[in-house]
């Protein structure tokens, strides 16, 4: 209780959200923890299937059109490009966990806007041995930052069995190849799952966690990221190379 009382004395002369997470300019503390020149873009013309930022009017983008997957709904809160993307990266290979709270506020007012019923919410897993050397899975803060603000469990359902290569270059298909049998079932999974993860790239890695969630009695698997790659046409800027946030 003593340790409770010091540390809450100390948030209200020395917040620990002083400094903007994008840029680092000092700021009034905020809900995002950003200034007033740092902005995310926000992904509102979503495809009704993936989540992805769409170009076209209709429901789907062009990548969904005509492909089958075993999530029920996917969403995304932001575009993964400029600030968004800067945030990801650091978070994953930055050692910057803290950021998952703040991103966690843009997954909840996604989630606030659907009508997902759900009993659990989980995350996609790392190999043990992938989240010994980062010393987290970024996917579990989310998630459990997210379930703070819910009244939902946070659970681990999925475990990571095998190393697979990094897929930074693979197409949809050869990731689902490379990741087919990668993932166990941790008991029996409740009805309506909500499955938690940093990014939607190709969707291949959520969609196999959702094959093997459902093979394990799973009715309902929604999927919620904080970012997702744009359908191509709006990536005309060169990815950030991961290699600045390993130093």
């Amino acid at each position: 209780m003593k340790h409770t009382i010091i540390y809450e004395l100390k948030q209200l002369l020395y917040p620990d959200d002083i400094k903007c997470i994008v840029c680092g300019r000092e700021i009034i503390p905020n809900r995002y923890g950003l200034c007033n020149k740092c902005k995310i873009e926000l992904n509102e013309n979503y495809c009704l299937c993936c989540g992805r930022h769409k170009v076209g009017v209709g429901d789907y983008c062009d990548e969904c059109a005509d492909m089958s997957v075993h999530f029920d709904e996917a969403r995304s809160a932001v575009n993964y490009v400029d600030n968004a993307q800067n945030l990801v990266l650091r978070l994953k290979f930055g050692n910057s966990p803290y950021l998952a709270e703040y991103m966690s506020r843009y997954m909840l007012d996604t989630l606030l806007f659907t009508d997902w019923d759900i009993d659990c919410i989980t995350f996609v897993p790392l190999h043990k041995t992938r989240r010994r050397k980062r010393g987290y899975n970024q996917a579990e803060l989310l998630a459990a930052a997210l379930a703070e603000y819910t009244d939902k469990p946070c659970s681990a359902l999925l475990e990571k069995t095998v190393v697979t290569p990094t897929q930074a270059r693979s197409n949809r298909e050869e990731r689902l190849k490379n990741l087919r049998g990668t993932f166990s079932v941790i008991g029996k999974p409740p009805r309506h799952l909500l499955l938690i993860d940093d990014v939607l790239t190709t969707g291949s890695t959520v969609d196999e966690c959702s094959r093997v969630l459902k093979k394990a009695g799973a009715k309902v698997v929604y999927v919620l990221t904080f970012a997702s790659v744009p359908e191509r046409p709006f990536l005309d800027k060169p990815t950030q190379n991961i290699r600045d946030f390993r130093r």
